[in-house]
This record gives C-alpha cells, structure tokens and sequence, in this order.
C-alpha cells in the first residue's frame, strides 16, 4: 500500500478516534463509557500498525492532520452525535493531541 493512501487511512482513524474521545467526554449515556473506551483503544492500536509502516516528515504529518481534520466533520454527522453537545473547538484540540501522542 502507497503512503498516500495509508495518510488517508491514518487520517480516518484518528478522526474515529477522536469522535469517540468526545462521545466518551460529553456522552449523556455513562452506560456506553466501557465501550467508548475499548473503541479508543481499538484504534489506538489500528494506528501503529500504520504509524510504523512508514517515516515520517513534517509534510507527512501536516497531510494526516488536514484529512483527520476532513473526516471529523463527517464522523460527527454520524446520527450518535445528535445529542452530545461540545466545545467547537475540541476536534481539532484532540486531532492534535493523537496526533502529539503517536509522533512525539
């Protein structure tokens, strides 16, 4: 698989992850926070399978933001985010802090 491609994959992945950071921080439902954690994780660990595949630049990195910052927007049209009300801001605070966590 190209790296361009895997940019978009990663891209996708932490904007899941972050969405669901979200959903566990300002869910109405504490019932679901169990899952939403596991759902964190499970992503978490797709993400270095891709993370390792490659090096990366400051240009690649800047590509994973912009298409997180892309897919976010669609992940939080999803029908489970109707209720949850949140900072706008917080997307893209979370979408830099994966992405400070897996880069360093």
């Amino acid at each position: 698989m190209g790296k361009n491609r895997v940019i978009k994959i990663i891209g996708g992945i932490i904007a899941g992850m972050a969405a669901h950071k979200i959903l566990e921080k300002y869910t109405n439902r504490k019932e679901s926070l169990n899952h939403l954690r596991s759902e964190v994780g499970n992503y978490r660990d797709n993400l270095s399978e891709f993370i390792n595949e490659f090096n990366w630049n400051d240009s690649d990195k800047q590509k994973i933001k912009e298409e997180a910052s892309k897919d976010i927007i669609i992940e939080l049209k999803k029908p489970h985010f109707k209720d949850v009300k949140f900072p706008g801001k917080e997307p893209e605070i979370l979408i830099e802090e994966i992405l400070k966590e897996i880069f360093g």
